[in-house]
């Protein structure tokens, strides 16, 4: 359920200041001066995970987790001095040497302690996300009871909220999702592949303007899944913000600032869906069924700089065939209102974060289409 939480706290992940935890396995051929930057063993390759910050709320009904939380970054300061004082002291040390034979012993050393380490501190975030998540819900269902919801539209959001949960490629690396973004962003918009996306099935709906310098991809999706202008999105969005308790009380006293700097979350893209129709979780292997159905997919991908731990949303409008394969139309407020990106289910699974969010609208009504971009960040 991490989709419905707080982004990760930076500082403690930036990754030039814990490159030194990066590891990969020693090997005969790597020279000797490279064995402060190398490790055998268990943590080949294993990033440190990145600490959540922990809400005021969660915080003081478990205080437990503000202490283990203190507690895991004094030993990851701790872990990296030591790497930097052996990485300064076996920079350069003789084959066969004692202070080899020293380096080696203190390097494998060094690599259990961050092995400890890194388990330590998943641990810590599953043991959180559950109990913050569970809050997150609970806030966002007491909520949609005090705005006078209906019983199917509360037992609706209750659902979708527990089912939201990541999806796609659970190896992709940042690498893999920029190397990705680059091949989408560089297809045509003419061709085959228009034309086979013009006969292909989905609702298909016009876009709802060009996202500029703020975090608000997340209103520009759902303008665009529900033919709202932005402005009714972004004011809907903010009052579920003003008036809920799930943020913190200087959040929901500035919504158009959360709105602008940190964007939605997953949770609050269902409960915002949901205010203006339905909202149903859907896994990737039912996008292309849900198009063919009518309903656009609000999904949750990596940004185009392979940041994992961000987020951005689009919305895919249409699913066809492609070269025997299933492709799909997608946009993006980021390439403006009218530019259509093409990408095949594989290369979807490597940039998607969750489930989509299918859209529609209440029976007996219809989404008003949008003809004009409305220009948004503001």
């Amino acid at each position: 359920m991490m989709a419905l939480l707080p982004e990760m706290e930076k500082q403690a992940v930036n990754p030039d200041s814990i490159i030194q935890f990066i590891f990969r396995p020693l090997t005969h051929s790597i020279v000797v001066g490279l064995l402060g930057l190398l490790v055998a063993g268990g943590s080949a390759a294993e990033e440190i995970p990145p600490f959540p910050r922990i809400s005021s709320a969660t915080a003081a009904a478990h205080p437990e987790f503000p202490q283990r939380l203190n507690a895991l970054i004094k030993e990851r300061d701790t872990l990296r001095a030591r790497t930097q004082i052996h990485n300064g002291q076996c920079q350069s040390v003789d084959v066969g040497s004692p202070a080899e034979a020293r380096c080696s012993a203190a390097l494998a050393a060094l690599g259990a302690d961050i092995d400890r380490h890194i388990q330590a501190s998943t641990q810590f975030i599953q043991d959180y996300n559950a109990v913050e998540t569970a809050r997150i819900i609970k806030d966002m269902n007491a909520l949609a009871k005090r705005l006078g919801w209906s019983a199917d539209k509360q037992a609706r959001l209750d659902k979708a909220l527990h089912k939201l949960d990541s999806d796609g490629d659970p190896n992709a690396n940042g690498t893999q999702i920029r190397q990705t973004w680059q091949d989408v962003l560089a297809r045509g918009q003419s061709g085959d592949m228009a034309r086979e996306a013009s006969q292909g099935e989905g609702p298909g709906f016009p876009g709802a303007g060009e996202q500029t310098r703020y975090e608000d991809c997340t209103i520009f999706a759902l303008a665009n899944a529900t033919g709202q202008p932005y402005g009714v999105v972004a004011a809907r969005a903010g009052k579920l913000i003003h008036e809920g308790d799930w943020r913190e009380v200087a959040e929901r006293a500035n919504p158009q600032k959360v709105i602008e700097q940190q964007g939605l979350d997953g949770g609050e893209v269902i409960m915002l869906a949901e205010a203006f129709g339905r909202a149903e979780v859907v896994p990737s292997s039912d996008f292309a069924k849900t198009l063919k159905a009518g309903q656009p997919l609000l999904v949750g991908v990596f940004p185009e700089n392979g940041d994992v731990n961000r987020g951005h949303e689009v919305v895919l409008t249409k699913a066809f065939q492609h070269g025997g394969e299933t492709w799909y139309e997608m946009m993006d407020s980021n390439q403006g209102p009218q530019r259509r990106l093409y990408l095949s289910a594989k290369e979807l699974n490597t940039m998607l974060q969750e489930n989509g969010v299918a859209f529609r609208p209440e029976p007996g009504t219809t989404p008003k289409l949008l003809r004009t971009p409305v220009p948004g960040g503001t």
